[in-house]
């Protein structure tokens, strides 16, 4: 560096540069140069409206940034004694407490490859000496803004975090609390509506229906907003066990097959060998029931269902295939969000809450598995997922 004279002491110590007590209101600047006349000139032109940190050395640099009080931005020259300015910007960015501070390289090395280096070390600018100094405060002033901005959405991040886990626990706690007297409600009413009790008049009959049909589907959102409410919270936990496939199959087609019957839906399943593997088969259960009664909600009667079971490159490959209206390009965009509501509509009015492709998704992604849907307008959909099979 030139001018490296004792005479530019800066009154005995560059560190006694700024006399001004730190500002509230202040954004503070950390100079860093082992010339003190080139930490004089900057702070000469930023000390009206900034707060100066000078240091003459690197490691003079880290302990003020590393302080209770760290500056908002760093004006770091490179060339210096000791620790140069590389080396301080690399111990900056690898350190969590300094690494979103902005660092500005201020240096008379004006070559591509120096500023390339810097640039890529995670300096936000590079200026190059004798110093301009109204670019200099443009850029000063710039990077300050982009901060704040950065900052200000790192907040509101971190606020929409705080909403979102308290929504979360709201709906994990209401639900809870609800599916009790639901799930006592529908089994009462279906009591009722069995044959251990007298015959009863078809209005008895009709409401008792209401009752029991109304209490499932309350019973269904209540379990969908628990299952919402424990993926998004973090707190899925899988357990895992060596099962079978071509059981789970069978089991959910076996269930499936009642609703499918009602409207004359027909059930084919293909399962060429044995397969078996390492899964929750409770979750799992859960993904397969969700697509198979998807399929049958959607599928007009008289129609077809087709469950597939097979290997795959990747590991397991489970699909449903169903006769149904197809999903647009615009819904196939949204179709595993949480509450979305499609174009297509239930074939015979069965009633859907807009969250089970959402968990079923969640779910398939826990076993490190992919969830896929092939769909034309009407010609049906296929949707199909694949998990490790270890």
């Amino acid at each position: 560096m030139n001018n490296r004279s004792s005479r530019d002491d800066l009154s005995g110590s560059s560190e006694r540069l700024d006399v001004a007590k730190p500002s509230a209101e202040k954004e503070r600047i950390l100079l860093v140069d082992d010339v003190p006349s080139n930490i004089r000139i900057l702070g000469d032109a930023l000390r009206e409206d900034y707060v100066i940190l000078p240091a003459t050395s690197g490691e003079r640099a880290l302990k003020i940034v590393f302080s209770e009080n760290p500056p908002d931005l760093i004006l770091l020259d490179i060339m210096m004694p000791g620790m140069d300015g590389y080396e301080v910007c690399r111990r900056l960015k690898s350190d969590p407490r300094s690494r979103d501070i902005p660092v500005m390289f201020a240096t008379a090395l004006g070559e591509v490859e120096d500023e390339t280096l810097g640039l890529e070390m995670g300096a936000v600018d590079y200026i190059v000496k004798p110093f301009q100094i109204p670019i200099v405060m443009a850029r000063v002033k710039t990077h300050l803004e982009l901060k704040r901005r950065r900052d200000e959405l790192e907040r509101m991040a971190r606020h929409l975090e705080q909403l979102n886990q308290t929504k979360n626990k709201f709906l994990g706690m209401a639900a809870h609390d609800l599916r009790s007297p639901l799930a006592s409600i529908r089994g009462f009413s279906e009591l009722l509506l069995s044959d251990d009790f007298d015959p009863l008049t078809e209005a008895q009959r009709l409401y008792l229906t209401t009752i029991h049909a109304a209490s499932e589907g309350m019973l269904h959102l209540v379990n969908d907003l628990l299952d919402v409410s424990v993926i998004e919270s973090g707190n899925l936990t899988l357990r895992r066990e060596q099962a079978s496939f071509n059981k789970l199959l069978q089991e959910k087609a076996v269930m499936t097959e009642v609703a499918a019957r009602k409207k004359g839906i027909t059930l084919r399943t293909s399962m060429k060998e044995e397969l078996t593997g390492y899964f929750d088969y409770k979750r799992l259960g859960q993904v397969v029931d969700n697509l198979m009664s998807n399929a049958v909600k959607y599928s007009p009667p008289n129609s077809c269902i087709s469950i597939s079971l097979d290997a795959a490159e990747s590991g397991i490959r489970i699909s449903v295939h169903d006769e149904g209206p197809g999903i647009s390009k615009e819904d196939q965009c949204k179709l595993f969000g949480a509450f979305q509501k499609l174009s297509a509509k239930p074939t015979a009015g069965e009633k859907s809450t807009g969250l089970g492709l959402a968990i079923v998704k969640r779910i398939v992604e826990a076993h490190g598995g992919t969830l896929k849907v092939g769909s034309t307008l009407g010609e049906g959909s296929t949707f199909s997922f694949t998990i490790p099979s270890k």
